[in-house]
Order: structure tokens, then sequence, then C-alpha cells
């Protein structure tokens, strides 16, 4: 039992490792944000390919989810006094919710980007009062 934990912690310490190395790597002066638009446009680029990833992740687990909603529902009309139909309608919901996630997401995105999808424009952000993200 000691050497598996010595071996879970020198894995944790060398992933903590290459955690590091990869974040000071990958810093570099040009993406220096000063002002709230710099930032706001910095964190915009850099997250443009997550709706992609957000669409593919929900379909599938809304697929999978709406087939054992199905199963559990027909485990429920074979033996109605083991398998309660909530189970199944709960899964066929959840389901039917990560199907419906990334439509919702586009109608999102479009709404506050008036109308495109391409590209939220971080220079057209307006505030009241910006002394507040000023540095010395």
């Amino acid at each position: 039992m000691k050497q598996k934990k010595t071996k879970t912690r020198t894995a944790h310490k060398l992933a903590a490792a290459a955690t590091m190395g990869m974040i000071a790597g990958s810093a570099d002066a040009s993406f220096a944000a000063t002002t709230f638009k710099d930032m706001s446009s910095n964190i915009i680029t850099a997250s443009s390919g997550f709706n992609n990833l957000i669409s593919v992740v929900c379909w599938i687990g809304g697929a999978g989810l709406g087939v054992a909603g199905i199963f559990k529902l027909k485990n429920h009309v074979d033996n109605p006094g083991q398998t309660p139909m909530k189970d199944g309608l709960v899964r066929l919901g959840c389901g039917g919710a990560l199907l419906a996630f990334p439509f919702i997401q586009q109608a999102m995105q479009g709404s506050i980007s008036n109308g495109t999808l391409t590209k939220i424009n971080a220079s057209s952000l307006q505030m009241d009062s910006t002394e507040v993200f000023n540095t010395p």
C-alpha cells in the first residue's frame, strides 16, 4: 500500500510540474492586458474555440441520456414494480435539454453580438466609468 501512495504522489508532482511548465511557457508580454477592453478582447480570443467543444459534448451527452431514458422506460414497461417511470422520464428530459443547449447558446451569442455569430466585438463595450481599471 505504501508503494502505491508513493507512485501516486510522484505522478501528482509530475503533473503539477508539467502544468506549471506549460503555463510559464505560454506566458508572453504581448498578451499582457492593461485596460478592460484589452482584457476582454484576450478572453474572447482565447475562448473562441469552446463553442464547438461545448456543442459536441452536449450532443453526445444528450444522445446518450436519450437512449438510456428509452431503455429505462422499456424496463418500466416490462416490470413496473422494479423500475419507476420517473427514472426514464428524467433521463429523457435531461437528454432533450442537452440536445437543445447548443441552439440556446447560439441564440444567446447572437443576442449579445448584434446578430452575428462569427465574433463578438470587444471594442464596442461601453462602461460608465473606467477609472477602476486604470493602472497607476
